[in-house]
C-alpha cells in the first residue's frame, strides 16, 4: 500500500514539475513574440532608428555614445516624433514616418 501511495505521489510529482515546465516555456514564447512586435527597427526622417510600438527611441548613432548621451538622444527622438504625431493630427498628413 504504501509503495502505490508512494508511486502515485512520484507520478502527480512529475506532472506537476512537467506541467510548469510547459506553462513556462509558453509565457516564455509569448513574451518573446510581444517583445519582437514591440521593440523593432524603423526608419524615421531618413535615419534608422529602434522603436518601441513605432515610436522611435534611439538612432544608430546613439547606440555609441554613452548611456545618458543614448537616453538623452531616445528623449529628444520621442519628442520630435511626438511633435510630428500632433503635427499630423492638426494637418492630417504624414511626413517622415517609414516602418521597416
Amino acid at each position: 500500500m504504501a509503495t502505490f501511495l508512494d508511486k502515485l505521489k512520484k507520478r502527480l510529482q512529475t506532472w506537476h514539475e512537467e506541467r510548469a515546465d510547459r506553462m513556462q516555456n509558453k509565457r516564455q514564447a509569448r513574451l518573446d513574440a510581444e517583445a519582437r512586435e514591440a521593440v523593432q527597427v524603423m526608419e524615421f526622417n531618413g535615419e534608422l532608428y529602434v522603436s518601441v510600438h513605432g515610436i522611435p527611441l534611439f538612432g544608430q548613432s546613439d547606440l555609441s555614445d554613452d548611456l545618458t548621451e543614448a537616453v538623452a538622444s531616445g528623449r529628444k527622438a520621442y519628442k520630435d516624433w511626438k511633435e510630428e504625431k500632433l503635427w499630423e493630427r492638426t494637418t492630417g498628413t504624414t511626413h517622415g514616418f517609414i516602418p521597416c
